[in-house]
This record gives C-alpha cells, sequence and structure tokens, in this order.
C-alpha cells in the first residue's frame, strides 16, 4: 500500500484524460528557402526575405489515468505563398509525426514538453518570374523533428473543452529536392521556429 501511495505522489495529478484530440494552426519561421533556391538565378535578389510557413493540422494523443505520458500522431499542412517585385514563390510543406509528451502540470492545466518526429513528408518550392517558372522544386527525402513546450487550459472546467498553444524548434531537412526545369539537385533547409494554437477536447 504504501509503494502504492508512493508511486502516484510521484507523478503529477491527472486529469484522468484518456485521449486528447484537437485541431491546430501553425506557423513556422523557417530558414530563407526562397532567397537560397534563387541562388544563380534570375530571381535572385528579388525575393521578399524570410516568410513564414502556415496552416492546419490536427492531433491524437492517447494516455492513461495518473500516467502523465501521452503518445499519439500528428499531421499538419503548411503553405506559404508570396508576390512581391514581380516575383511569386510558393511552398508547401505536408508532414506526419508520432507524438509523445510528458506533463509536469495534468489538471485543468496541461503544461509540460512535447517532440514529435515525423515519419511521412511531401514538400515543394516554386518561384515564378513574369508569369514564367524560375525554380521548381520537388521529390527528395526529408526528415523532421520538434522539440516544444504546450500549455493547455479548460476554460469551463467541467466540460472537456480545451485551448492552448505550443511553441519551440523544428529541424526539417531536404535531401535531393530536385528542380524539374533544370535537373539539378538541392538540399534545402527549413528549420526554424514555430508557434501552435489548439482547440480540441480532452476526454
Amino acid at each position: 500500500m504504501k509503494k502504492l501511495l508512493l508511486l502516484v505522489l510521484a507523478f503529477p495529478m491527472s486529469s484522468w484524460a484518456l485521449i486528447t484530440a484537437r485541431a491546430n494552426y501553425t506557423g513556422i519561421v523557417a530558414k530563407d528557402a526562397l532567397t537560397d533556391v534563387c541562388k544563380g538565378k534570375s530571381c535572385e535578389g528579388q525575393t521578399p526575405g524570410m516568410v513564414p510557413l502556415y496552416g492546419l493540422g490536427a492531433d491524437v494523443l492517447v494516455s492513461l489515468p495518473l500516467v502523465p505520458v501521452g503518445f499519439g500522431l500528428r499531421t499538419e499542412k503548411l503553405k506559404l505563398e508570396v508576390d512581391k517585385n514581380g516575383v511569386e514563390g510558393e511552398a508547401h510543406l505536408n508532414r506526419t509525426a508520432v507524438l509523445a509528451n510528458y506533463r509536469l502540470i495534468n489538471t485543468i492545466v496541461h503544461l509540460g514538453p512535447i517532440i514529435s518526429y515525423g515519419i511521412d513528408h511531401s514538400a515543394g518550392i516554386r518561384v515564378a518570374q513574369g508569369g514564367s517558372n524560375v525554380v521548381d522544386y520537388s521529390g527528395g527525402t526529408l526528415t523532421s523533428y520538434t522539440v516544444g513546450m504546450e500549455l493547455e487550459v479548460k476554460p469551463l472546467i467541467v466540460l472537456p473543452m480545451i485551448v492552448g498553444a505550443e511553441a519551440g524548434l523544428i529541424q526539417t531537412k531536404w535531401k535531393d529536392a530536385t528542380d524539374s526545369l533544370s535537373g539539378n539537385k538541392k538540399d534545402i533547409d527549413l528549420s526554424g521556429n514555430y508557434v501552435k494554437f489548439f482547440l480540441g477536447l480532452d476526454i
């Protein structure tokens, strides 16, 4: 009995949630990929600089009562669109990842670290000038992971609705991206800082 009591006290107080399902909106301030892919091209020096990737996604996390560790999946579809100085740039990053979190506080307030590792990706970057494509990268191999902190709150307490946010670092390496116009291959870095805003259910 004493061992059981010590085990319970060793973990944060649990909210007894079994499943967390939430929609999220993400913004990533990544490395300046548009400027990078325009090096040596007519669009060099014409891109507007660092532009964030943004978009919607969803998370599903499963945990056990009294255990503040959760595991799950994340999917997100991010994009970038810009039109300046006669240069049109667009990019997309679609990502599915496995998730794990640890809740240091696990009551009506959830607070703790969260990590993800990408298991499926697709990406593309296109830059056009004067209506004609200058570069159009796709294919290749992507790897990614994130490390961050999440904060969730149950604002109505008696209802399972949650709101919250997550912030941290994302490392995304794109190897051997291929320009369909020239056939050239390039390694592109989409790493940076990210922030997410959540709305969902904790049941």
